[in-house]
């Protein structure tokens, strides 16, 4: 893969000629230039993910790029040179949305590394737009529900998002606490930063102390190389800390820390390093209760819950479970290239009447299960788990025939949402769509009308 293109800026021809040469080797296509005017005119016309640059240039200075480029809304990371008796100048930087700095003479190692960490911020900020372009209209869709229980609790989410305010997710497991996190995230000033989510719960202490913060090469046994830490990586976005109950007692007094003061060291390493990233925590625990049994500090339980949403379990909120099994559906469907049509009746009676212990996550799992198992376009009964088929309470001779659509026991919302998506299906063809729900144009006509789905002139027919 070709390296990226740097525009190195700085009065010194030594300095721009050796960092072409050592940049060069590194693979990196390299633009050089001694004026900050001229940098702005190369700025202009080509897009550089990456600008290295003197504070004091003729013509405009490092500091005067940074803001122009900030304002201009231009998408590239910067690192800046100073002289020791700038080096305030460079802090301010910093805090204006600078990448790095770095005090003359350079060390070019360093520098690289610097280099490859600040391309790669770029890179994850990419990704995080691209998915969101990806997604389009369906951006706000990925929490899926129709409940008056979800809508509230998003719609909070949403006026918590525009603050840098820390928030506290709690929720059983499966509810979704990490689709929250991200929707905060996408619904923030950060949207375009990294969203960078560590589960606090898989590593030991040392690891996970590791994989937020970095270490320095030879910091513990099998450490070979520097590594940089979550916190570093996410730096202007969100980190979101899964299963935070899951940290240590020493742990949570660096987090404390982090999260008040915005520094932290990487792991035997003496630099203190900055980070202005947002933490979203989430727990399935009671942290006021652990912080009573002494094992997790209330004072980062009260920096934590400066805002706190309780995601309610599937069973809290079943209304919605029409809507997502239609959703999983849709996508289990495109994924595994099965345009599934029909679902039996009592499919479900017995997906609506279950408990739901494993939550949205389980209910995407039995989805994709049944629709890979389906045969003929159809999810029968046969194809979800014996468990959930046990917990069934229709008896027998209420099983309806194929393709009924007399969904007397379910909700009127899947009702409308199923004749919605086959609708979509069949390109709004009503004849088709008749046909693949197994009833007549008449009766769909009814049930358009039924729903509110039919135009104002349609109405009145």
């Amino acid at each position: 893969m070709d390296k990226q293109q740097i525009l190195v800026v700085d009065d010194d021809e030594s300095i721009t000629f050796s960092l072409k040469i050592f940049l060069g080797k590194a693979g990196y296509r390299v633009d050089t230039t001694a004026s900050g005017l001229e940098a702005w005119n190369l700025i202009e016309t080509k897009q550089y993910p990456l600008i290295l640059s003197d504070i004091s240039l003729p013509g405009m200075t490092g500091k005067e790029i940074l803001k122009k480029v900030k304002t201009r809304g231009i998408d590239c990371e910067l690192i800046l040179f100073t002289g020791y008796g700038s080096v305030r100048d460079a802090v301010d930087c910093i805090k204006n949305g600078a990448y790095d700095y770095f005090i003359k003479p350079v060390d070019n190692d360093k520098l690289l590394m610097a280099i490859e960490r600040a391309l790669e911020h770029k890179a994850l900020r990419d990704e995080n737009r691209g998915l969101r372009k990806k997604l389009g209209k369906n951006y706000d869709k990925q929490i899926v529900f129709c409940s008056k229980t979800m809508e509230d609790l998003l719609n909070k989410a949403k006026i918590a998002a525009e603050t840098g305010a820390t928030i506290l997710i709690t929720g059983t497991s499966g509810t979704g606490k990490t689709r929250l996190a991200k929707y905060i995230h996408n619904h923030s000033k950060k949207r375009d930063q990294p969203f960078v989510e560590v589960s606090c719960g898989v590593l030991s202490e040392n690891l996970l102390e590791s994989e937020l913060f970095g270490h320095k090469k030879g910091a513990f046994t099998g450490a070979v190389s520097d590594k940089k830490g979550k916190f570093e990586a996410a730096k202007d976005g969100t980190i979101f800390l899964d299963d935070i109950n899951s940290a240590s007692m020493g742990l949570q007094t660096k987090l404390l820390r982090v999260i008040e003061q915005k520094i932290f060291e990487p792991v035997g390493d003496t630099r203190t390093l900055e980070t202005n990233a947002r933490v979203i925590a989430a727990t399935n625990h009671d942290l006021l209760e652990l912080s009573e049994k002494k094992v997790f500090r209330e004072d980062l339980f009260h920096r934590l819950n400066v805002i706190s949403f309780g995601i309610p379990s599937l069973r809290e909120r079943k209304e919605d479970i029409p809507v997502l099994i239609h959703h999983f559906m849709a996508n289990s469907s495109d994924k595994y290239l099965k345009p599934i049509k029909m679902i039996d009746e009592n499919v479900l009676v017995s997906l609506s009447e279950y408990s739901w212990p494993g939550n949205v996550r389980e209910l995407e799992n039995i989805i994709e299960r049944a629709v890979i198992f389906s045969q003929n376009n159809e999810i029968k009964m046969s194809d979800i788990p014996e468990y959930i088929v046990s917990n069934k309470k229709t008896k027998e001779d209420e099983v309806l025939t194929k393709g009924s659509l007399k969904l007397s026991r379910v909700s009127a919302m899947f009702e409308k949402v199923h004749i919605l998506r086959v609708l979509k299906m069949n390109h709004s063809n009503r004849n088709k769509t008749a046909e693949s729900l197994g009833i007549s144009r008449a009766t769909l006509f009814n049930k358009m009308k039924k729903y509110d789905m039919l135009g104002n002139n349609e109405q009145k027919m």
